[in-house]
């Protein structure tokens, strides 16, 4: 009776775990042994798209950095400025830090944005700074104020009195007439007739007595910090 119990007993065991593959196949992919068999695999997917994921967001970035680059790059470029009745040619300075030769500039701009040698530069609209001495085909070299024993007439004042600017790490004014005296802080303006009448040089400064006693001198104070000008405005 026993015997015929556990036989029985076996046989619905062994009908439902038959039932468990044929009936209930879910149950048992679901069970916990597969999905242990299958960590290593969706370990590995889950890198593969993390890292994908990564490689996507760094070439975002650097297309983001890419198109800020062209942009700049865009916006530094030469081009034309109108104020009033002229028109002006805007062209970036190139960097010689930490040289400090004042004495001629180059600017990103030439022959083909048709910048010619003899051509009037000015640090803004209005006050003078220097002009092209030598043109390639995107650049130029502009000599300014400050290079040494440049000579050119100005004015003083609401009188114009006359003198002789000369250039130099310390821009001067000299053979000024003691007849007419001057102060410190009066306007300078270019006389030259090779460029426009009345352009701003800059302002006295210190006056002393020149080397012959019937003239006086001056200093040339610019009214910016040459060191700062990142760009220039050529005469068109």
């Amino acid at each position: 009776m026993r015997r015929s119990i556990l036989i029985i007993i076996v046989i619905f065991a062994g009908l439902f775990i038959l039932g468990q593959f044929l009936f209930v196949p879910k149950t048992f992919i679901n069970s916990t042994v597969i999905q242990a068999l299958l960590i290593p695999r969706t370990l590995t997917q889950y890198l593969f798209n993390n890292q994908s994921l990564s490689t996507q967001l760094n070439n975002a970035q650097l297309e983001n950095q890419s198109l800020r680059a062209q942009l700049i790059s865009a916006e530094s470029r030469p081009g034309i400025v109108k104020e009033e009745k002229q028109k002006y040619l805007q062209a970036p300075i190139y960097s010689v830090y930490p040289l400090n030769d004042s004495g001629q500039l180059i600017v990103a701009a030439g022959s083909a944005e048709a910048v010619s040698v003899g051509m009037v530069v000015v640090a803004r609209p209005g006050i003078f700074l220097g002009e092209v001495t030598e043109v390639y085909e995107h650049q130029s070299k502009i000599r300014t104020l400050y290079d040494p024993d440049w000579e050119l007439s100005a004015r003083i004042g609401e009188g114009k009195i006359d003198s002789l600017f000369v250039g130099g790490r310390q821009p001067r004014l000299t053979l000024i007439s003691r007849k007419k005296p001057i102060t410190s802080g009066q306007e300078v303006i270019l006389a030259n007739k090779k460029y426009p009448y009345g352009l701003l040089l800059g302002f006295t400064g210190a006056v002393s007595s020149g080397s012959q006693s019937l003239f006086d001198e001056a200093t040339l104070e610019a009214p910016y910090t040459f060191s700062e000008l990142q760009e220039v405005f050529i005469i068109q």
